[in-house]
């Protein structure tokens, strides 16, 4: 007993495991079960508001069904490549449209790449691609670059537009992926409105400059908002010290970015840029921002009493949701956790609450997690101006670098004559002030104003790290020179099909575990028992493991799954007939048992890792449904390795030190 002690820790642990990861699985279909019994609008509101955030945390942890199991749709979206390299032309001619038809046509049936294509089509019509996109001096290789990295560009903009959209569609589980040149694969579980996703994915996107608006605006109307859900009676409002319990954290970064003209010195940004050290956070003290009349049942006022969380949502319950900031310079920042944001914007929709909101007003949430807090994503809550100060079509040209003069990221942007008059306009007006850039309603960088900005040119600074500053190019760039998306396959997976689906795979993978074990139980009778046992462990690691990684479970993963089953007992097979070997060859059993396990041992590693090796080649190099098996297979492999020798051999040593002589191996 005492030299299993390691494995028998070891196989609880994992056992333990396997059962913390699954439970969310089981709890979602608890919820749900629960949700579909409920009969009105009514109750299903109110399931929603009291299970909300246990829903969200379940669906997000559970077991993930693929498209052929959960139903959804599957969409192929092109990227028209001769529209964008049309509109990036500096002249249009006769000739540049039948070349770019012809590339196209060429293009379809072939893997090339389609600026290859079209430069070489150029050729043939006795011109280059100098003739319509550099100038006289420019090396034709290195504007065949350019043109390549605009088209590749323009897919990374397509990408992040389709997700930014999904993610605000509500659809669990998406998946968006690049497929050759210019194409996206995107994959929509549970999504059954083919009209309603057809618009979703080829609108234009809208990139829009929005004014935050001013803290003791934006105050007043959190604090009617507030007032109006707790029922309306001020008094019962908490005071300053409930701010001060939830901005206790230091772990909030206030949005330092900030964007002057491209051409600012070093000094001049060094003088006005703000940076994290120099924000520390007030806890209530100062109340400048708040209006006199609000100064008595303000929630950012100083105060001592003290409440519980469940007191504190009651009296306040959308300060619960939607939580303020201040910091020292006197602004209020707002931030929500990602579970409750659902029920934001459920009360924000709400007639009698929109009628509080002053109908020059929007809201917003960031397009990332600002922090993290005890394992809840945190993102910033935006009060905006509602109509833009200016569209994203000005913007004609966008790239991220490393300013060198402090070597920290920045993004450089650029606008035509039109935009540059109305930006020199904004910027000049609002010194000081934040403006969002908002894609398809979602912020995705809030800078300061730090000076007038004219000519176009202007540089936005403070992003945390190169890949956020190429994030804001992608999205500065969504708004120039669009090329559009057009759906050229789409196939959707009825919610019946893929519950017949679910419903044939586990009546597949039942009918091959009693199959087995049936076999194993005849032929090997208490052994073969043992390594059902053991089997039935295997699944459930390999269900485990499955949920603990968010990997996906599709209709070829329940193949690879069956396949588990068979080459989990093949291992049981290979030690038990070595085992029968020693035992016939007059061996006691206690020997028998340690030879067979360890003459077994070679073959059964040899078996496992070539067949590990074929998996991730599959994996590496398939597509889709390979994928899912081949990453199913993979886990059960490894699994079979721990069950198969670890846990039938405790068994068999426990019984042999008990003293028991015979165990009949069939």
């Amino acid at each position: 007993m005492r030299k299993n002690r390691f494995r028998i820790i070891l196989t609880v642990l994992f056992l333990a495991l396997s059962f913390y990861f699954l439970y969310p699985t089981y709890k979602d279909s608890q919820l749900t079960n629960d949700a579909s019994q409920l009969k009105t609008a009514e109750d299903s509101a109110a399931f929603f508001e009291k299970f909300g955030s246990d829903i969200l945390k379940a669906r997000e942890n559970r077991l993930k069904l693929g498209l052929d199991l959960q139903g959804g749709m599957y969409v192929i979206m092109e990227v028209d490549i001769p529209k964008l390299l049309s509109d990036l032309a500096k002249k249009q001619d006769d000739v540049l449209k039948q070349v770019l038809d012809a590339a196209n046509e060429q293009a379809k049936g072939s893997d090339e790449d389609f600026v290859d294509v079209f430069e070489s089509k150029l050729k043939e019509r006795g011109t280059s691609l100098k003739s319509y996109y550099g100038e006289i001096r420019d090396d034709e290789a290195k504007i065949n670059s350019d043109l390549k990295t605009e088209v590749e560009n323009a897919i990374d903009r397509a990408v992040e537009v389709v997700r930014n959209r999904i993610d605000q569609y509500g659809v669990s589980e998406p998946v968006i992926q690049k497929k050759g040149s210019s194409r996206l694969v995107v994959e929509l579980p549970g999504v059954s409105n083919v009209q309603e996703v057809r618009k979703l994915l080829q609108g234009t996107a809208l990139l829009e400059f929005k004014l935050v608006i001013d803290p003791q605006i934006a105050v007043k109307v959190m604090e009617k908002i507030n007032v109006f859900l707790a029922g309306g009676n001020l008094d019962s409002l908490i005071k300053s010290d409930s701010l001060q319990q939830i901005t206790q954290t230091d772990t909030t970064k206030k949005d330092t970015t900030g964007i002057t003209s491209k051409d600012t010195t070093k000094k001049d940004i060094t003088k006005t840029n703000i940076t994290s050290a120099d924000t520390s956070i007030e806890t209530g003290n100062d109340t400048s921002l708040i209006d006199e009349e609000l100064t008595d049942t303000s929630l950012l006022q100083d105060t001592s009493q003290q409440m519980s969380e469940e007191e504190f949502k009651k009296k306040n319950p959308w300060f619960y949701l939607v939580r303020p900031q201040q910091y020292q310079d006197g602004t209020v920042v707002w931030f929500a956790r990602e579970t409750d944001k659902p029920q934001i914007q459920r009360i924000l929709e709400r007639k009698e609450v929109r009628d509080l909101i002053p109908p020059d007003i929007s809201f917003s949430f960031s397009n990332q997690s600002t922090f993290v807090d005890e394992g809840e994503k945190i993102y910033q809550f935006y009060i905006l101006k509602k109509e833009p100060e200016l569209t994203g079509g000005v913007v004609v040209n966008a790239r991220s670098n490393i300013d060198p003069t402090n070597n920290t990221p920045v993004v450089y942007m650029e606008m035509n004559s039109e935009g540059s008059a109305d930006w020199a306009r904004i910027t000049g007006a609002n010194i000081n002030k934040q403006i969002a850039i908002v894609l398809d309603n979602v912020v995705y960088s809030a800078p300061v104003v730090r000076n007038k900005i004219t000519g176009g040119s202007s540089q936005i600074e403070g992003m945390s790290s190169i890949q956020e500053a190429k994030l804001l190019e992608i999205v500065l760039r969504a708004g120039a020179l669009p090329a559009p998306l057009t759906i050229i396959e789409e196939r959707t997976v009825g919610p019946s099909l893929g519950e017949d689906s679910i419903q044939k795979g586990l009546y597949s993978s039942v009918i091959a575990l009693i199959l087995v074990a049936l076999f194993m139980v005849v032929y090997y009778h208490f052994a073969g028992g043992v390594a059902d046992m053991a089997l039935v462990f295997n699944m459930l690691f390999v269900m485990g493991v499955m949920a603990s990684f968010h990997a996906t479970l599709t209709l070829p993963g329940i193949a690879g799954l069956i396949l588990t089953i068979g080459m989990a007992v093949d291992s049981n097979v290979l030690i038990y007939e070595r085992i029968r070997e020693e035992l016939g060859t007059g061996k006691p059993l206690r020997t028998s048992i340690e030879i067979g396990y360890k003459k077994a041992f070679s073959a059964i590693m040899d078996s496992h890792v070539t067949s590990i090796i074929t998996a991730i080649i599959l994996y590496q190099f398939g597509t889709g449904p390979i994928q899912g098996f081949a990453l199913t297979l993979i886990i059960g492999l490894v699994a079979n390795l721990f069950t198969a020798i670890i846990i039938t051999r405790i068994v068999f040593d426990i019984m042999t030190d008990k003293g028991r002589t015979q165990i009949n191996f069939g």
